[in-house]
């Protein structure tokens, strides 16, 4: 599992500094097939902000319309999806989006900082003490955990959370 997290870091890492020369031509890329999935699927691996609830694979225009402005934008090359990964700032949060079948559909959501909480009870600069008595299934499981088509992803360093990404499950090969 710690292999699986480190890939899906290393893939919205990519995704937010763009895939290099060789884009979507590298050999090496990772590709995600949704299979057609739809919003919703994604267990109780959901974020929410101004009372607003989403995840993985949801609708981004139904979700963005529904926040508040958000900050900025970045539109960059893919490696994991054949289209552009947009990512949409806001106030302690990214959410990133890819067109999947006609639709534009979140495909991954960042904490950024201390000022946002997940609903898992999870949040940047806590212990991992901490973290593992808000969460324990990511614990169990080497720090992630997948449910429907989510996976969630928290990078612990020095014994206190330092990164918490929500990304599509990567099929086992």
């Amino acid at each position: 599992m710690k292999r699986t997290a480190i890939l899906i870091l290393a893939l919205m890492l990519l995704a937010a500094l763009g895939c290099g020369a060789n884009g979507t031509d590298d050999p090496n890329a990772v590709f995600i097939d949704p299979n057609a999935v739809h919003g919703g699927e994604y267990g109780e691996l959901y974020f929410e902000s101004n009372g607003v609830r989403f995840g993985i694979y949801d609708e981004a225009e139904a979700v963005l319309s529904a926040l508040p402005a958000y900050r900025s934008t970045f539109t960059g090359k893919s490696c994991a999806f054949e289209s552009e990964d947009v990512s949409y700032f806001y106030a302690g949060f990214t959410i990133m989006t890819n067109e999947i079948d006609g639709t534009d559909r979140i495909t991954g959501i960042k904490i950024d900082d201390d000022t946002v909480k997940t609903p898992q009870g999870l949040y940047i600069g806590m212990s991992a003490e901490d973290a593992a008595a808000a969460f324990p299934a990511a614990k169990e499981a080497d720090w992630s955990y997948a449910d429907g088509t989510a996976l969630l992803s928290v990078t612990i360093a020095d014994d206190v959370v330092k990164g918490i990404v929500y990304t599509p499950v990567i099929p086992e090969d």
